[in-house]
């Protein structure tokens, strides 16, 4: 019988529980990820024999990666199970610093409950690249070797992966700060990472929220944006803290609450931080965003001096900057970011950090290192909606914006059209909207971002009524 082969999407691969991800398919996955490991083709370093495999706190992982891992070690591979759920970028930093060519992550990410998968991550400390994930989909199927000298060491890999991070900033300048600090695990991997690295007894003070393991993260998805921190908000509202962080299911992504709940998105996260870490002498290089990532991004570069990087949406083109040793700092809209003194990947707990470093080196309050921000370079509105339509209708649809941009939307002159990855219509330096297809689904993506908030809103508006008439 002929199998459907493996389709890779932005970061590895996912399905549904129990219909498109179950213990075979997950194996299925796993065996081409491990053949591709052991090809003598591979022109990757690092060394093969061995591997760390993890997986996050979702229905069939530690399953999945309890059965893989002994198939793995039938092929003569020496596994390095860990013994519990830990964050993706904890197989990241056993890789790289074992100087190993690969490793796996079980794990969705911050997709709904519903849903689980796979990640490769490679020899660089990184997720692979599109080349090596079309590599691995070649090599599905392919009857791995049985051979001895294979094992399953099941060992602890959170703790070496946690002092690494704890080492990657100033951890006394963050004790002594005397931060009150709310972070939400989401039930998630990040778990109760931040408040062990920070320590007891010291005037910083950190409080985790949803830290223990459940598979359905107590009924929201994993992603910690507005929609999912309803708990985080609640708690702001009765009790005082400077500010709560957030991570997703497999900790690689952070979210950010201002006093009063409000969402600090990634886009002045980033901003904040590159800022910091440059002033401190911290990174070199430029600064890299995706392609919906705000203009702030744009202002803060000009006036640090540093070029700009721009690329294709996915960590993993911000990755390939980072290697080629362009840049120094680099995130996307979606809350990953990461950077190149530690490895080209993203992290959330590692954010979270850092957030609190540059926070406490700042001598300001949080609320004061953010207003401070809108001083200096101005303030941004920014939004995003998904819509579902038929392909062919979405296609013609961006066909159309490329060939014929429109001279206005919105009531907003069209200076210029972009269209590295979808079709951007910029509007002057004030703001732009960008249109997106899915990867993986009749799905588009509308960002917009402008100065003016009530211009957001008109923009998403009218662009969904423009879709919705070309299917009537």
């Amino acid at each position: 019988m002929i199998r459907p082969p493996i389709v890779f999407g932005t970061d590895g691969w996912r399905g549904r529980i129990a219909e498109d991800f179950t213990l075979e398919s997950a194996a299925r996955v796993v065996d081409a990820m491990a053949a591709w490991t052991l090809d003598p083709e591979n022109p990757d370093p690092g060394y093969p024999g061995a591997l760390p495999l993890v997986h996050d706190t979702r229905r069939l992982s530690r399953e999945a990666a309890a059965a893989c891992a002994d198939r793995l070690a039938r092929s003569g591979l020496k596994v390095l199970l860990s013994d519990r759920a830990v964050p993706t970028p904890c197989a990241s930093w056993h890789v790289k610093a074992r100087g190993l060519r690969g490793g796996i992550a079980i794990t969705a990410s911050h997709n709904p409950a519903g849903w689980n998968g796979v990640k490769y991550k490679s020899y660089f400390g990184g997720s692979a690249p599109p080349a090596t994930y079309a590599a691995i989909a070649r090599s599905a199927d392919r009857p791995l070797p049985v051979r001895g000298g294979g094992a399953v060491e099941t060992t602890d890999l959170r703790t070496p992966y946690r002092e690494a991070v704890a080492s990657a900033v100033d951890l006394p300048a963050i004790r002594r700060a005397g931060l009150r600090v709310l972070f939400d695990a989401i039930h998630g991997t990040a778990g109760t990472l931040l408040a062990e690295i920070v320590g007891d007894g010291h005037p910083t003070r950190v409080t985790t929220l949803r830290a223990g393991e459940d598979p359905d993260f107590g009924g929201v998805h994993p992603e910690p944006i507005p929609a999912n921190l309803g708990a985080s908000v609640k708690v702001l509202s009765r009790e005082r803290y400077d500010l709560a962080l957030a991570s997703d299911g497999d900790g690689d992504r952070l979210g950010v609450l201002d006093p009063r709940g409000r969402f600090v998105t990634p886009h002045r996260v980033l901003a904040l931080l590159a800022e910091s870490l440059a002033a401190r002498g911290r990174i070199g290089g430029g600064i890299a965003k995706t392609f919906s990532t705000s203009l702030l991004l744009d202002r803060v570069a000009a006036k640090l001096g540093l070029p700009l990087h721009v690329t294709p949406i996915g960590f993993k083109y911000i990755a390939e900057k980072m290697l080629a040793g362009e840049v120094g700092i680099g995130g996307e809209e979606s809350g990953g970011l990461g950077v190149s003194f530690f490895l080209p990947e993203r992290d959330g707990v590692l954010s979270a950090l850092l957030v609190l470093e540059a926070v406490a080196c700042s001598g300001l309050s949080p609320a004061e290192l953010l207003a401070r921000q809108e001083r200096d370079y101005g303030a941004f509105a920014y939004d995003r909606r998904d819509l579902h339509l038929p392909m062919p209708v979405l296609r013609a649809f961006l066909e159309r914006l490329r060939s014929a941009p429109p001279a206005s939307v919105a009531g907003q002159t069209v200076t210029g059209v972009e269209t590295l990855d979808g079709v951007k219509l910029l509007l002057g330096g004030r703001g732009w909207i960008l249109h997106r297809l899915s990867g993986t689904e009749p799905i588009i993506r509308i960002y917009a971002e402008h100065e003016d908030e009530t211009v957001v809103r008109r923009l998403l508006d009218e662009t969904a009524a423009a879709l919705e008439a070309t299917r009537r």
